[in-house]
């Protein structure tokens, strides 16, 4: 399905933008013919101003309420300075129906942020605490709330958990189930301990996916975008899987190796804290929810080289049970000094 001059000049006469446009680049063209769905998220960019970016959606899991909403809370942070692209209105909406090859689908324009980030050092892991303390902070005083999860629920549907993978290893009787058992029994011990905490836990609107794909550096400042699976979640937990996310899956600077993943959670937990400190029942819950979240990381399972998944089908039954060690390890210790723990330091690189 292709979006040519004539739909980008009638998108942007309905948002009553005025501008020659010079060129179009897709960043995503997603056609699900048999779903009916689409996403398609265009780069526009002018002779005569700054570039936007033109998006083309119809999902069943984003429905025309939830990115009014979610456009809502990204122009609600913009206003109380956090940098991330302003959305443009028509008729009072950010959301327009438009008729894409006589199916319906949702529009939203904003400007463009700039190139993303490319990859990960200790001062930039800091920063992205930062950010994501100020992003809770802000949502938390303003009661923000968008009327869907994210998918990185820690007690809901998680992209980032691999215990359901974890528990079909066993099922099938490829690692030992001795060890498998005692892990299983010690997820669920800490799992019921969080979930006797949660209801009273601050849950609020979060931009859902801070990665680094998601994020440019401009002037010295870190400005985030793309809000498609922006929702609300507790906001603990958010920080934990966020942060998780930021140290175990970003591209790494010159200089780091997998050795310094843990370090540069370390300095996203400290930048978080100096923007929205934890409350007493969020610190109570830290430590279980960071030990179940970053003993069963979902690459720690599976797809990655060295997973357990991966090690099993090699048939490396030492590092099977070395890595069978390392989780339940992660589970059973208090992890969590790292709030006593002084960060390393190294130049900022983009």
């Amino acid at each position: 399905m292709n979006i040519g001059l004539e739909k980008i000049n009638e998108v942007l006469t309905l948002y009553n933008i005025k501008g020659q446009v010079s060129n179009l680049y897709d960043f995503i063209h997603y056609c699900d013919d048999k779903n009916t769905e689409i996403k398609i998220i265009t780069k526009v960019e002018f002779t005569n101003r700054n570039p936007l970016v033109v998006k083309f959606v119809r999902e069943n899991d984003h429905p025309s309420q939830i990115i009014e909403s979610q456009s809502v809370f990204s122009e609600y942070l913009r206003d109380k300075g956090i940098l991330t692209p302003k959305r443009y209105v028509s008729e009072g909406k950010y959301s327009l129906n438009y008729k894409l090859n006589n199916l319906d689908v949702d529009i939203t324009v904003e400007d463009y942020l700039g190139e993303e980030i490319k990859a990960i050092d200790f001062n930039l892991a800091y920063m992205l605490g930062q950010l994501l303390g100020k992003i809770h902070r802000i949502s938390e005083n303003g009661n923000c709330l968008i009327g869907n999860s994210t998918i990185f629920d820690f007690l809901g549907y998680n992209e980032v958990s691999g215990y359901n993978a974890f528990l079909e290893l066993g099922e099938v009787e490829k690692i030992d189930p001795v060890m498998h058992q005692e892990i299983k029994d010690l997820y669920l011990e800490k799992l019921e301990k969080v979930k006797s905490s949660w209801s009273k836990l601050p849950r609020f609107a979060t931009q859902g996916d801070v990665s680094i794909n998601n994020l440019s550096y401009i002037g010295g400042t870190i400005g985030i975008f793309d809000y498609n699976i922006a929702g609300d979640e507790v906001l603990v937990g958010d920080m934990v899987l966020e942060g998780l996310l930021t140290a175990n899956e970003m591209d790494l600077s010159g200089g780091l190796t997998d050795n310094d993943r843990t370090e540069l959670f370390k300095h996203f937990f400290k930048g978080y804290i100096t923007e929205r400190p934890l409350s007493d029942d969020e610190k109570t819950v830290l430590s279980d929810i960071y030990s179940i979240s970053s003993a069963l990381w979902f690459t720690k399972i599976k797809y990655n080289e060295n997973s357990l998944e991966m090690l099993v089908e090699r048939k490396e039954a030492d590092k099977v049970g070395e890595l069978l060690q390392e989780i339940y390890d992660t589970l059973h210790n208090d992890n969590f000094e790292v709030n006593n723990t002084n960060c390393k330091t190294m130049p900022l690189s983009i």
